[in-house]
């Protein structure tokens, strides 16, 4: 049982992809939250390109997030093929 935690076979696979998985998650949050706030400081120097940053940080953030879980996504169905074929 402890062979199958220690050798990089299938199960540890998955577990390091769903684990990388909500590491990208909570790093793209933080960078998001660090670019929002970014923004929210830059209102008084040039109220254009910040109010530009405020609604768009949001949105490239949702984008970042839907890429990571297809990708995520696509690694798990390659595994999953992987397991099949033995």
């Amino acid at each position: 049982m402890l062979s199958n935690y220690l050798s990089f076979e299938k199960p540890l696979g998955e577990l390091l992809t769903r684990l990388l998985f909500y590491l990208f998650i909570i790093f793209t949050l933080w960078r998001g939250v660090e670019t929002f706030v970014f923004y929210l400081t830059y209102f008084g120097e040039n109220f254009g390109m910040a109010l530009w940053g405020v609604l768009k940080t949001p949105v490239i953030v949702a984008v970042q997030l839907l890429i990571l879980r297809v990708f995520a996504e696509c690694v798990l169905a390659v595994l999953r093929l992987d397991k099949s074929h033995n």
